[in-house]
């Protein structure tokens, strides 16, 4: 399979990276710009993120923010009410009671200022979920830099994941289009967690069916093993200038975005502002980069499925399909 995805430049890349290794583990210390940068951005994008979801806790139930969000009513009266009283007073305030929240949109029709806010949401989750994720990539663009004894430059490196990140901002307003499409549709409530358990195990389903695609596994493999592809791109000059390193931040972020737009797509079917799942769907994604073990990636295909298909079970839809109830 490794032969048929990467061509000859590639396997030279490979070489070079186990001819290289001892090279690359000497110089595998993070370099402390790359390190400042990821996670200065990282804590900024993740406060923006619990700073939207402390403002809202004090006035509404955050179980409708999604699965696991329960765990903020600490921090109100909510979680000490019955089951009854809960859903009434989720069903009649809390769209209303997210008005006026930071971060939040408007409860009627979309105008521009809360595409915007969307947008700005979107983009701080891209940051926060998605460049830990890169640091891998950032680390191995700056080893094979020194491998083949080309000058390191803190600018270089930061163009790449400005590249990286540019596509993820492109996906954050994309996303934010769907969110308003969907909200407009009513699948999505105002509070921006999915008003339908088929919308949501529709989603859950299809992410995991992703995870055992062609696409997936090529673009996962060039998330886990860039070295060839900076080999291929130092032979046609990209090294030598710093608009080729951006050009490399954008092709490894068109990677990235094959590799796990489908997961991202999941915080559709939990809830967008469900910071838990946004944790758990992060650390997942790291994980799958990390080790380059085929299993964790249907593993976490196959968790997909059989959750979408419980959620599909026992929603209205579900039991009538199968006759039950």
């Amino acid at each position: 399979m490794m032969g048929k995805i990467f061509n000859q430049a590639d396997i030279e890349g490979q070489e070079l990276f186990n001819q290289d290794a001892a090279l690359v583990a000497a110089s595998g210390k993070p370099r402390i710009m790359l390190v400042l940068f990821i996670a200065i951005a990282s804590l900024f994008a993740w406060t923006y993120l619990f700073a939207m979801v402390v403002d809202m806790a004090p006035d509404m139930d955050m179980r409708a923010m999604g699965p696991g969000m329960d765990a903020f009513n600490i921090f109100n009266s909510f979680g000490n009410l019955d089951p009854t009283t809960r859903a009434f007073i989720a069903a009649v305030c809390a769209p209303s009671a997210a008005i006026g929240h930071f971060g939040m949109p408007s409860f009627g029709a979309w105008g521009f200022e809360d595409l915007t806010i969307v947008f700005a949401m979107w983009s701080m989750m891209a940051i926060a979920m998605m460049l830990p994720t890169a640091a891998p990539i950032l680390k191995s663009y700056a080893n094979f830099q020194e491998a083949k004894g080309n000058k390191i430059t803190a600018f270089s490196v930061l163009l790449l994941a400005l590249g990286y990140l540019t596509i993820w901002i492109g996906f954050g307003l994309l996303a934010t289009l769907v969110q308003w499409g969907l909200t407009e549709a009513q699948t999505m409530s105002p509070v921006m967690a999915p008003a339908s358990m088929v919308f949501s195990a529709s989603i859950l389903v299809l992410a995991g069916i992703y995870q055992f695609t062609p696409a997936k596994l090529a673009c996962l493999i060039r998330c886990q093993l860039p070295f060839p592809y900076f080999n291929r791109r130092s032979k046609q000059g990209f090294f030598q200038s710093f608009t080729g390193s951006y050009v490399m931040g954008l092709e490894q972020g068109i990677f990235c975005l094959g590799c796990t737009w489908a997961i991202m797509a999941v915080m559709f079917a939990v809830g967008v502002m469900n910071v838990i799942w946004m944790a758990i769907l992060g650390v997942l994604m790291g994980i799958e980069k990390m080790v380059p073990n085929i299993w964790v990636t249907r593993g976490i295909g196959i968790f997909l499925i059989v959750w979408g298909l419980l959620i599909f079970t026992i929603s209205d839809a579900g039991r009538t399909l199968l006759g039950i109830g």
